[in-house]
């Protein structure tokens, strides 16, 4: 009975530290990629910004430890962010620099979407 109890706990414990769902599902390496939709094709703000946006390279990196790291880039300038993750319900926190960013998260064709106020992230896994 005492090694039933100890292997009950001991599984317990593993499911409570351990991710399942979309967390583990978003463990990997990803390219992102911002969804623009220009509404107007006159709207000269939207095709300015699409512009803009269509030069930023982002990668986002998800650890199974709950850590992550993004880099930004356009043209000759690179930003790099680290911090921590966790996914709850339909949602994605990210923990950085005293800030926390919710996004809505859902499975996409080919990775995940990421949604905000904001702007709209469309993440395809990155080949190794």
């Amino acid at each position: 009975m005492k090694k039933f109890l100890w292997t009950v706990a001991a599984a317990a414990l593993v499911a409570c530290t351990g991710k399942s769902g979309l967390e583990k599902e978003l463990v990997g390496h990803y390219e992102a990629k911002p969804e623009i939709e220009i509404a107007d094709s006159t709207d000269i703000v939207a095709q300015m910004a699409a512009s803009i946006f269509s030069q930023l390279e982002m990668s986002m990196n998800f650890q199974a430890n709950g850590t992550f790291d993004i880099t930004l880039s356009m043209g000759s300038e690179s930003h790099s962010y680290q911090g921590d993750w966790k996914v709850r319900n339909d949602s994605l926190f990210l923990a950085a620099e005293e800030k926390i960013q919710a996004l809505g998260i859902v499975k996409a064709d080919n990775g995940f979407k990421l949604t905000s106020d904001e702007m709209n992230l469309i993440l395809t896994p990155k080949a190794d």
